[in-house]
């Protein structure tokens, strides 16, 4: 991983030269630069000692470096990626013969509509806001409309 900021500003402290810990009102702060998603991943290290944010912005990046190593996303990938995903699989099927095209565009119809239901949203927001979604279909009046 490359660092974004080569250089560092007062009162903020490199961890292993790629990552930096700093004071954000009393409480320290971790952020690491991760090329690949352009963005970079924070984290509060919910301390005031600088020695202990040292501690746990070493640990926040190896363990942020081990999960990019096993190949693991830092930040949840979009609805819309994970049903791009999701479509390339279930084409795979289509090819094996275990599904037929038109199974394959039912599919990928129904997730389009879900898709203008759900929104661009990160899937990890999706399943924590899955039981209000269901809801708002229920207040909808959507499982009547289907069952008639």
């Amino acid at each position: 991983m490359a660092l974004k900021k080569q250089q560092f500003a007062e009162g903020e402290i490199a961890i292993f030269d790629e990552a930096c810990v700093y004071k954000r009102g009393e409480y320290w702060q971790f952020r690491l630069w991760l090329p690949k998603e352009n963005k970079y991943a924070r984290k509060s290290l919910r301390t005031r000692s600088e020695s202990t944010a040292i501690e746990r912005g070493k640990a926040a990046y190896l363990e942020i470096y081990g999960n990019l190593q096993q190949g693991k996303s830092y930040f949840s990938i979009t609805t819309k990626e994970g049903v791009e995903k999701y479509l390339s699989f279930r084409k795979r099927d289509v090819e094996l013969g275990h599904i037929v095209k038109g199974r394959l565009a039912t599919i990928a119809t129904h997730l389009q509509h879900f898709l203008s239901f759900i929104g661009n949203d990160k899937l990890s927001f999706c399943f924590r806001s899955g039981w209000a979604a269901f809801k708002r279909l229920e207040a909808s009046g959507y499982f009547t409309s289907i069952g008639h």
